[in-house]
């Protein structure tokens, strides 16, 4: 038999053959008989095969066994060989591309036609020609032909005379007319230009023109012109060149006159060029000359006023008569006379005339000692007496004076106290001061002037500082030297408030810093016994007063106390299970912080729910309002759960090492009971107290060592009923 590789292995007879070879198997016929059967196995051989072809791009696809391929590279067909078994067949094919030859030409228009590959072209185009190259394949030739036109242009221009001489393609032109020029364009070809040139000439224009000086500034193309003269302006005429226009300016000034005019008011209105001026000042009259402009006249009128006077007068009878204005008066009365001013204008004067008599008056005086010598009219007096002087009165006539003088004494100076000094806030008294008798005091707060006071003031020691007091004597209205009072305000030392020093409890505390007594002399005491501030132990009320350097004192008082101490209690140690939250039992007079925080789901109350994966010291601090805090720890064993751990064995001996048989909970929320019987069955301890345990005593005898049994029943977390029980040895 012949098989593929791909029927391996092959089954004949129930047997399985991998190779080539002869097998032979006996069998047993229907009649008992052996048959020895004989297998001769061929294995047909894997056929594979590799060919190489290159094919041109125009070929493709290219079709290989039946299948079609349109890219180089390596391409597999399975195959069928003639023995019935699977064949590979590989292609390596390559592609030749196609070659493009791409030819860009441009050429002037008369260089026409243009032959290309033996072919000839007459105008701008892409054409294209095919070759077979040196492998059998297309080859194509492409042809870019551009044809540029050979260009002729014909421009006219107009220019002003100003322009010339003009320059056009190198050329430089000096009139109109036609000019012609060969050049090359951008793309190489021949190009003829011709140039139509026109020229437009100059013009000039001459204007005279004349104006009135009040038309000043005149507006002339533009320009303000302020003065005659000869102008000249460049302009561009309707052809767009320089027109000149020239102008001769001629200005005729302007006329004025100036009349000065004074009359009597008693001659307005005043009648001038066909005006009434009732009053005086400045008035204007135009008028127009042979030039046609404006002529001023200008007319400055002054009206004198009719002079009206009336004079008051009084002179001594002695005087008498009086002379006025020729008029001779022996008495008094109204008088008129008629003038006239300088202006040669009216004036009436009228008088009223008054004589005064002699008089004569009394002065009395009174006068201190201290304000002699008394001047009066030039004299100096410097005792009591009577006085006569002859002086002219307001009216300028004799006036006959008697003066009465009193002098009186002035006090002496006053006897006051030597300076005075006070502490702060005391109570201070009354000034004291003395003089001689009959006299009374009179007090000032300033050295000189002020207003005197009959009280005695009390010196106000709410502020610190020096104040001064003045004080005299007067008596009949004469006032004696003012003598000075110093009182002194020394500042008082300022402790501040009371207060208050709490400690823990344990601790000691310091009243040093309390108070600033920088510069003082501090005394403290309690209960009037003087003690050091430095360490203070015993609760009370400290007192402290202190001393400056001017003897002031201030005090004040400290209420120390210890706080109560503050207890934490993190509870018992407990065993827990893996990643089952257990609730702290922690208890303390204060605020509450465990750590560490981040496995407890509240850290600040006292019986937070706690989850650990491994045994784990939890830590609880209990901290008062002051800061006062104490700290406990709690140990957590982790155990699987949720069961019962009995130990085996347990020794009641006292050394406060298992001492007490009891059941471990882990996971448990209630123990119905556990149990305790020695080995007659008799029962020696039972309780449903989780965490409580038999000490080896029954009926107040310790038992002896040896085996127990024990039982217990209880309730887990799931709330599942737990039931366990065993030995455990008791030894002494």
């Amino acid at each position: 038999v012949t098989v593929c590789p791909a029927q391996l292995p092959y089954s004949w007879n129930g047997n399985s053959y991998s190779g080539e070879g002869t097998y032979a198997i006996t069998l047993s016929t229907p009649n008992g008989c052996d048959s020895v059967p004989i297998l001769s196995l061929t294995v047909a051989p894997f056929v594979t095969s590799l060919t190489t072809m290159s094919v041109c791009e125009s070929s493709l696809p290219f079709t290989w066994n039946g299948q079609s391929f349109s890219s180089a590279g390596s391409h597999t067909v399975n195959l069928i060989t003639s023995a019935g078994c699977d064949s590979i067949a590989t292609l390596q094919l390559s592609i030749e591309e196609t070659d493009s030859v791409f030819t860009t030409i441009a050429i002037c228009e008369n260089a026409l036609p243009f032959v290309w590959n033996g072919d000839p072209y007459t105008a701008s185009g892409v054409y294209t020609k095919r070759f077979v190259d040196n492998n059998g394949c297309d080859s194509i030739s492409i042809l870019n032909l551009t044809v540029n036109p050979v260009d002729t242009s014909v421009t006219t221009i107009t220019i002003c005379r100003s322009a010339l001489p003009y320059l056009w393609n190198g050329q430089t032109i000096n009139d109109a007319g036609e000019y012609f020029s060969e050049l090359t364009s951008n793309a190489g070809c021949d190009s003829v230009a011709m140039l139509h040139l026109l020229v437009n000439e100059l013009s000039l224009t001459t204007q005279q023109i004349s104006i009135c000086n009040l038309q000043l500034p005149y507006t002339w193309n533009g320009r303000l012109l302020a003065s005659a003269g000869n102008y000249s302006d460049t302009l561009v005429n309707a052809v767009g060149c320089d027109s000149i226009v020239r102008l001769t300016l001629t200005v005729s000034p302007e006329v004025t006159t100036q009349l000065t005019l004074s009359i009597c008011n008693n001659e307005l209105p005043y009648h001038w060029n066909g005006q009434n001026i009732t009053t005086a000042g400045n008035y204007v009259a135009n008028f127009l000359n042979q030039a046609g402009c404006d002529s001023i006249v200008r007319l400055s009128l002054t009206v004198n006023p009719l002079q009206n006077s009336i004079t008051v007068l009084s002179v001594c009878r002695s005087d008498l008569p009086f002379v006025w204005n020729g008029l001779s008066i022996n008495a008094a009365g109204n008088y008129t006379a008629n003038l006239q001013t300088v202006h040669g204008c009216d004036s009436v004067a009228r008088l009223t005339f008054m004589v005064t008599e002699a008089s004569s008056s009394t002065l009395n005086a009174t006068v201190c000692s201290a304000d002699l010598p008394f001047l009066w009219n030039g004299r100096s007096l410097d005792s009591t007496g009577t006085y006569r002087d002859t002086l002219p009165n307001r009216a300028g006539c004799d006036s006959i004076l008697s003066l009465n003088l009193v002098v009186n004494p002035t006090p002496g100076s006053v006897n006051v106290p030597p300076p005075l000094s006070y502490c702060q806030f005391d109570d201070a008294s009354p000034l004291i001061a003395s003089a001689d008798s009959n006299t009374a005091l009179l007090w000032y707060t300033s050295a000189t002037s002020g207003v005197p006071s009959p009280n005695v003031p009390v010196p106000s020691t709410a502020e610190p500082g020096t104040y001064m007091f003045y004080v005299s004597a007067t008596n009949q209205n004469c006032e004696g030297p003012r003598a000075t009072i110093t009182v002194t305000v020394n500042r008082k030392p300022d402790l501040g408030d009371d207060r208050s020093l709490a400690v823990c409890y344990g601790e000691t505390g310091s009243l040093t810093g309390l108070f600033n007594t920088d510069g003082l002399n501090p005394v403290w005491t309690v209960a009037g016994a003087p003690i050091s501030p430095a360490v203070v132990s015993i609760p009370g009320a400290y007192n402290l007063v202190v001393e400056n350097s001017f003897g002031c004192t201030d005090s004040a008082n400290v209420a120390f106390s210890i706080n109560p101490q503050v207890v934490a209690d993190a509870g018992p140690d407990a065993d827990v299970e893996t990643n089952i939250p257990y609730r702290l039992q922690g208890s303390g007079n204060g605020s509450f912080s465990w750590y560490p925080p981040n496995i407890i789901n509240n850290p600040n109350i006292a019986s937070p729910l706690v989850t650990v994966q491994s045994d784990a010291t939890l830590i609880l601090t209990v901290t008062d309002n002051l800061g006062c805090l104490d700290t406990d720890t709690v140990r957590l064993r982790v155990l699987n759960g949720p069961t019962f751990y009995v130990p085996s064995a347990f020794t009641p001996d006292g050394d406060g090492l298992n001492d007490v048989f009891r059941p471990t909970p882990v996971g448990i929320q209630k123990l119905d009971y556990f149990r305790v019987y020695n080995r007659y069955g008799e029962l020696v301890f039972e309780t449903s107290e989780i965490g409580k345990g038999w000490n080896g005593i029954y009926k107040g005898i310790r038992q002896n060592g040896g085996n127990y049994v024990w039982a217990l029943k209880g309730v887990d977390r799931t709330g599942r009923e737990r039931m366990m029980k065993g030995n455990v040895v008791l030894i002494r």
